[in-house]
């Protein structure tokens, strides 16, 4: 089996366009992601920390934040960005506020720590990590709004399956593309 191309697959060193563009990209990414939203009792369930921690194994810490920060300041504009296309500073500062800025730190924290450990297990930790982050910030950014026990039965409990299988499509997603690509890059090279 080839060794995986190393993380994040686009290096802060590529010019100045590429990185412009795969910054839009990924907040349009981050944009679909949300589409996809089954309903729970505080916030819906999404894709967008699966499409979040995919970004920032290809993208690195700082560029998945910019993507992040431009995708939460189109929602801020009034684009239908968010989840079952809600958009608005309404939409951005209420229930899921913590989530969403949650997102913004660890798709940042997470991109920085996938160049350091890229094996599977290192990944997946990383990911459960960011998804602990995310779900603690919107457990706090629910406290203003409900009791302890029903932020945590509706804001955390329901999270908890869906941050586990995410984490880990994610590593799996992330190791297939390094794979393809240091092979595509073997063929390339005539290998």
């Amino acid at each position: 089996m080839p060794m995986a191309a190393a993380l994040p697959l686009l290096p802060t060193t590529a010019p100045f366009a590429t990185r412009l563009l795969a910054v839009v990209a990924g907040a349009a990414v981050m944009a679909l992601a949300s589409q996809v939203a089954l309903p729970a009792p505080v916030a819906p369930i999404t894709l967008q920390t699966y499409a979040l921690f995919v970004l920032s194994g290809l993208l690195g810490g700082s560029l998945t934040l910019r993507a992040v920060l431009i995708w939460l300041t189109a929602a801020a504009l009034g684009a239908p960005v968010l989840a079952d296309g809600a958009g608005g500073p309404e939409a951005l500062f209420g229930p899921t506020q913590g989530y969403l800025f949650g997102m913004a730190v660890a798709g940042g924290l997470a991109g920085y720590a996938a160049q350091r450990r890229q094996g599977l297990g290192a990944l997946l930790a990383i990911f459960l990590i960011g998804h602990a982050l995310v779900l603690a910030m919107g457990f706090l950014g629910l406290l203003d709004r409900m009791d302890v026990a029903s932020a945590f039965e509706g804001g955390v409990l329901p999270f908890l399956p869906g941050a586990a299988a995410k984490s880990l499509a994610a590593a799996l997603t992330l190791k297939a593309v390094g794979v393809a690509l240091a092979r595509r890059g073997g063929l390339e090279a005539g290998e």
